[in-house]
C-alpha cells in the first residue's frame, strides 16, 4: 500500500471520528470543515518540444524547455480543518498534481494554529512533497499574526526547506512580512515582502518580491482589490505584475469573483533567454469564480481561468470545489 493511500485512509478515519466525537449541541468551538477540490487544465497551443537526438562531436545537445511553470493538467485536493475548542485548530491537507504521464506530485501538509489572545495567533506547519526522479521536499514553517479588529494587521513567518533527488540535495530559507492598515471604514492598504534564499552547489540564489494591495468596499455590495507586484532575483530576472479582483455579492448565498492579471518578465540569464522568443515574456490571465451556499454550512464553487502569453501558450483551467462544515 502506498503512502498516498495510507494518508487518505487516515484522513477518512479521522473525519468519521471527529464527526462523531465533536458533533452535537455541546460542540461549540469544535468543528470539522472538509473541502474537496478538483482542477483540470487543457492547452490550446502548447506542447512540450520533441528532443533533439543528434550529437555534437564532444557532447550531446538537448533542446531547452520553454520558459513555463508547471501547470498541472489534473489536480485533486482534500483538506480537513478541525477545531479543538475556541483557541486551537488543526489543518490536514493532501494534494495530488499530474502534469503529464511522466510528471506527478504528492503533497502532504499539516498545520497547528493557536489563538494566543483575541487579536494574536501563532502557527507551526510542516509539508512533505514527493515527485518523480526520487524527488523529496520537506518544509517546516513558524509564524504569527496580530489583527486589531480589522483596522491593523501584521503577520510574519519563517520557513525552512530541504530538497532531495537522485542527482542533488539542497536547502532553502524564506521570510514573509505583511502589513495592512485601514485608511477609512471602507478602504485598506496592504504591503507584503517575500524573501527566499537557496544555497546551491555552484552559486546561491536569492529572490525578493514586493506586493501592494489597495482594497475598496462600495455601497453596491462590491469589493474592489488592486494589486501590484515587483520581483527581482540574483539571476537578473526582473518582473512586474499588476492585477485586480472584483468581489460581487449577488445575494446572501451567491458571490461572484472576477480576477485579472498581467505579467512582464525580463531574464538576464543567457540560459533562460534560450528558452524564450525574444528577450522578455508577457502573460495574461482572467478568471471568474462563482460560489453558492447550498446551506449555511455548505458551499460549492465553480472556477474558470483563461491564460495566454507571447510564448505561444494558451490554456483553460476549470475547477470544482465543495466545502462543508460538520
Amino acid at each position: 500500500m502506498s503512502l498516498r493511500q495510507i494518508f487518505c485512509i487516515f484522513l477518512t478515519i479521522l473525519l468519521i471520528w471527529t464527526a462523531n466525537v465533536f458533533a452535537g449541541p455541546l460542540s461549540i468551538g469544535n468543528f470539522t470543515q472538509v473541502k474537496l477540490e478538483y482542477q483540470y487544465t487543457d492547452y490550446f497551443k502548447y506542447t512540450y518540444p520533441n528532443p533533439i537526438l543528434f550529437e555534437y562531436p564532444d557532447q550531446q545537445y538537448t533542446q531547452p524547455l520553454p520558459y513555463i511553470a508547471d501547470f498541472p493538467e489534473n489536480r485533486a485536493l482534500l483538506r480537513i480543518i478541525q477545531g479543538l475548542g475556541f483557541n486551537d485548530e488543526l489543518e490536514m491537507r493532501y494534494q495530488y498534481s499530474d502534469l503529464n504521464e511522466e510528471n506527478h506530485q504528492d503533497l502532504f501538509f499539516l498545520k497547528y494554529q493557536r489563538n494566543l489572545t483575541a487579536s494574536a495567533d501563532a502557527h507551526v506547519s510542516g509539508q512533505i512533497t514527493r515527485g518523480i526522479s526520487g524527488f523529496l521536499g520537506k518544509m517546516i514553517e513558524v509564524g504569527g499574526k496580530y489583527d486589531w479588529a480589522g483596522f491593523f494587521l501584521a503577520s510574519g513567518s519563517y520557513a525552512y526547506y530541504t530538497n532531495e533527488s537522485d542527482t542533488s540535495d539542497s536547502d532553502a530559507h524564506s521570510f514573509q512580512l505583511k502589513l495592512r492598515q485601514s485608511l477609512t471604514n471602507t478602504t485598506a492598504f496592504q504591503v507584503r515582502h517575500d524573501w527566499f534564499f537557496a544555497k546551491g552547489e555552484t552559486s546561491d540564489f536569492t529572490t525578493n518580491t514586493l506586493s501592494f494591495w489597495l482594497s475598496q468596499w462600495l455601497p453596491t455590495k462590491t469589493a474592489v482589490h488592486l494589486e501590484y507586484r515587483y520581483h527581482w532575483d540574483t539571476t537578473d530576472l526582473k518582473s512586474f505584475s499588476p492585477g485586480f479582483e472584483i468581489d460581487q455579492y449577488l445575494s446572501w448565498a451567491t458571490i461572484l469573483k472576477v480576477r485579472g492579471r498581467y505579467y512582464y518578465g525580463k531574464p538576464g540569464n543567457p540560459e533562460a533567454l534560450q528558452s524564450l522568443k525574444g528577450d522578455h515574456f508577457e502573460s495574461y490571465a482572467v478568471s471568474a469564480i462563482l460560489s453558492y451556499y447550498l446551506f449555511a454550512e455548505s458551499n460549492v464553487s465553480l472556477k474558470y481561468r483563461y491564460y495566454w502569453s507571447d510564448q505561444d501558450i494558451e490554456m483553460n483551467t476549470y475547477l470544482l470545489a465543495l466545502e462543508h462544515i460538520l
